[in-house]
């Protein structure tokens, strides 16, 4: 239940960051020019929270948690009083047009580079990129990449965790050249090769991309041994009386092998009371276990105890990455840089037909993500932030009418020719870029939907 709570805040959390930063931006900057504006909201359709301000604003919190928009005086779409137009958004200079639809962008950016820069500053423990099984009849096993070495380069250029080799590696989806990838053996004397893997034939899953797997890559994992190293206070299994340190061997009689056979059972087992023998101490104890649940996002109950295994990575494969305010600054930059290129990347293999329109993601994509980040703590909560406000300026930039990039496009053109757009073009460049939203939002919901079953 507690996990459910948290996953609902994340999602609330994100979407009054992600959305309410960029229409705030248009809001302050629009306000700032003189603009009058007539409604701000967060969400679309049916109200459910409005207030009037006192500059005549009225603030909207709607049901559709999908966007939100700033409404603006327009005389284009109203009659406009005389002493008002000064303050119509269509009556002012291309600079300040311009201005204002770039302010929502810049503002996902800019929050962006402070999160990275948080981050950074914090300091965080990343795991070496290191492999842990090479897939027989794989393309990495034709290449002759094998278990224990770590991925230092990709096309020549440093790659320090696990996320970096992911871009790199979706950079050359739906190509049929190669791709080069240089190791280095964890043992002295750290020997250090390049191998090419030839991509003809290669395939991901279209609904799941995953380019590791699918190019025969797994990567490393200690053993998990079916020892206890974490038991979450006030969990059930806290008050079922588990304790740090005992060995799990059976449940309901099934003797135990592995973690996933644990978190299978339990899961499979809400508010079921099963028997337990724990090794403690050398001496076997037999527990009776009310197992406790939470609800996942549609509602459905999945069991849950609250306790988790003794996972220790080896030092030499962990990097602790920290860095003094100014250095920080720096490695945010880099970090917007990155994820900037693989954003623009990924778009434009989508474009060209490169990447399947089944690999996007929709809004269940984005909420359970949102609630997945916050389980899992402040800096992963941040990141994900940092790279969902970042893609929604990306994609906000984007020339489609509807979009502020639309906008400005529009308004570029307008400003080139010296007068206004005709009506009709306005209208069905609209519904071009009204029906082209709504076909991807449809296709990114059945996706999620498919990814469900």
């Amino acid at each position: 239940m507690l996990a459910l709570i948290i996953s609902i805040f994340g999602i609330l959390v994100t979407i009054l960051f992600v959305i309410g930063t960029h229409e705030y931006a248009h809001f302050m900057v629009a306000r700032l020019l003189g603009v009058k504006v007539l409604r701000f909201s967060i969400g679309f359709g049916k109200a459910l929270f409005r207030w009037q301000g006192k500059s005549g604003t009225e603030y909207v919190l709607a049901l559709i948690p999908l966007g939100g928009y700033v409404k603006m005086l327009d005389a284009s779409e109203g009659t406009v009083a005389p002493d008002d137009l000064p303050r119509a958004y269509n009556h002012q200079p291309f600079y300040k047009k311009c201005l204002i639809v770039l302010a929502g962008p810049l503002m996902n950016f800019l929050c962006a580079f402070l999160l990275y820069w948080i981050i950074f500053m914090v300091g965080f423990t990343t795991i070496k990129p290191v492999i842990g099984e090479i897939t027989p009849s794989s393309i990495a096993a034709a290449s002759n990449l094998t278990a224990q070495q770590e991925i230092i380069r990709i096309d020549h250029q440093p790659t320090r965790t696990w996320m970096s080799i992911m871009f790199r590696l979706l950079s050359h989806a739906g190509e049929q050249g190669s791709v080069a990838i240089t190791v280095q053996s964890l043992q002295m004397p750290f020997r250090t090769t390049t191998h090419h893997l030839n991509l003809t034939g290669w395939r991901m899953d279209e609904l799941k991309p995953d380019p590791l797997t699918s190019l025969g890559i797994i990567p490393y994992r200690p053993p998990t041994p079916l020892i206890l190293g974490v038991i979450t206070a006030n969990s059930p299994a806290m008050k079922a009386g588990f304790k740090i340190g005992d060995q799990l061997l059976t449940i309901n009689q099934q003797p135990l092998s592995d973690w996933e056979t644990v978190m299978t059972l339990i899961k499979s087992h809400p508010e079921k009371t099963l028997p337990f023998q724990v090794l403690r101490q050398g001496k076997r104890v037999s527990l009776e276990v009310l197992i406790g649940y939470h609800r996942n996002l549609w509602g459905q109950k999945q069991g849950y105890l609250g306790l988790g295994p003794k996972l220790v990575w080896p030092a030499n494969m962990r990097q602790a990455v920290q860095y003094s305010p100014v250095p920080a600054l720096a490695q945010a930059g880099r970090e917007i840089l990155n994820f900037t290129y693989f954003n623009v990347m990924l778009i434009g293999k989508l474009v060209t037909g490169k990447l399947s329109l089944k690999t996007l993601g929709g809004p269940i994509t984005i909420f359970e993500s949102a609630g997945a980040a916050l389980n899992s703590g402040f800096l992963s909560f941040t990141a994900f932030l940092a790279f969902l406000s970042l893609s929604i300026g990306l994609i906000n930039l984007l020339p489609i009418p509807g979009l502020d990039g639309g906008h400005l496009f529009i308004q570029l053109i307008e400003f080139i020719i010296r007068r206004p757009l005709p009506e009709k073009v306005l209208t069905l460049s609209f519904q071009f870029g009204f029906g082209l939203l709504i076909f991807v939002l449809v296709q990114a919901l059945i996706n999620d939907l498919l990814r469900l079953y």
